[in-house]
């Protein structure tokens, strides 16, 4: 189990500097989509209601939200590469459970995704005039739990995958209709149901306020883990139905 674990880590790895012209290209196109929303909004005067109340509010959404589709991307993607490649079926019939394979990716994933997230969203804020307070356990804390519900998205995403093969238009919808939930105003409260949405809530109190994790409520933590369970649950559950269709019907290595 350790082993695949470390596999999955050092697949990741090298492809990151395989295709690091990929990698420089989408961290710019990040940035540069970024600069677009923060002088947009700057341009018509201020902030609009969807993106919250202060302009650092948008640039925590913003990453937030990068952070959202990488983590859901990420599964479904993987997924559809499988198949384009040919690999899928030997996945599924390797000693280890495919769902504890697609674990191991996302936690790879997600470290990988930090390195770059966390550097980008200091810059941005940086060149953009702005202070962000940031405590690094409380940063961990919510970006942990708030992927955990990302993930079950890319979990549902993925078992359509397995169906429908390209999915890669749904996967755009899916993207960029993710951007509210990270950048809604949340003063009301079933806002912050959506999938991260109250992790972001919780990180503009960190980012804004200077609040760290032994201050929020306890009503918070509550809902930021219950959020994670439910999606996450719902996310696993719906892909093996998925699953158990694609084997049953025999169309699980067809691309």
């Amino acid at each position: 189990m350790f082993n695949a674990f470390i596999a999955n880590f050092q697949k990741s790895w090298i492809e990151f500097k395989r295709y690091y012209f990929n990698t420089i290209s989408s961290l710019v196109t990040v940035l540069i989509f970024f600069y677009l929303i923060f002088f947009g909004i700057k341009a018509v005067g201020g902030s609009a209601p969807t993106f919250g109340e202060t302009i650092d509010g948008v640039i925590v959404g913003y990453f937030m939200w990068l952070m959202f589709i990488f983590s859901f991307q990420g599964v479904a993607w993987g997924i559809i590469d499988e198949a384009q490649r040919g690999t899928l079926e030997q996945v599924f019939v390797a000693p280890i459970a495919f769902e504890y394979q697609m674990l191991f990716r996302m936690i790879s994933d997600f470290v990988f995704n930090i390195l770059f997230a966390i550097p980008l969203m200091y810059f941005a804020a940086f060149t953009t005039g702005r202070h962000l307070n940031f405590d690094l356990p409380t940063l961990l804390y919510l970006l942990i739990s708030g992927t955990a519900s990302a993930l079950g998205i890319g979990m549902m995403l993925g078992g359509i995958a397995l169906v429908f093969k390209r999915i890669s238009s749904f996967i755009q919808i899916v993207t960029f209709a993710s951007l509210a939930f990270t950048m809604f105003d949340f003063s009301k409260f079933y806002y912050r149901l959506l999938p991260m949405s109250q992790a972001a809530f919780l990180m503009r109190k960190l980012a804004i306020d200077g609040l760290r994790f032994y201050q929020f409520s306890a009503q918070d933590h509550l809902l930021l883990w219950v959020v994670a369970t439910i999606y996450l649950s719902t996310g696993i559950l719906i892909f093996r139905l998925f699953e158990k269709h694609a084997m049953t019907a025999g169309t699980l290595g067809q691309y």
